[in-house]
């Protein structure tokens, strides 16, 4: 099952365009499913997961990946690099 990535993102984040534009060309054609998440109209559901895995988030964007039933951040408050997003999900 491959991996799927979730872009936390907000309303008048400068850095959240740039981050899902750089999150959507790396990943396209790879097979990672992408979904981003608003943090005001997060899903309670989801929310308890990352309590229940400790992934906190304290700044958009955040950028976590969820692997194997297992969620990890990999960016909070940055935009990440095409090169970044490739390696951290060991995509070619």
């Amino acid at each position: 099952m491959p991996p799927t990535l979730y872009l936390v993102t907000q309303q008048n984040c400068v850095n959240c365009p740039a981050a899902k534009q750089v999150v959507c060309e790396a990943l396209d054609g790879t097979g990672v499913q992408i979904e981003e998440i608003d943090l005001t109209q997060m899903d309670p559901d989801f929310e308890f997961r990352l309590l229940e895995e400790q992934v906190f988030i304290a700044s958009t964007p955040s950028i976590i990946v969820e692997n194997n039933g297992s969620l990890q951040m990999l960016y909070s408050g940055e935009i990440p690099t095409f090169e970044g997003i490739r390696d951290a999900l060991e995509v070619q």
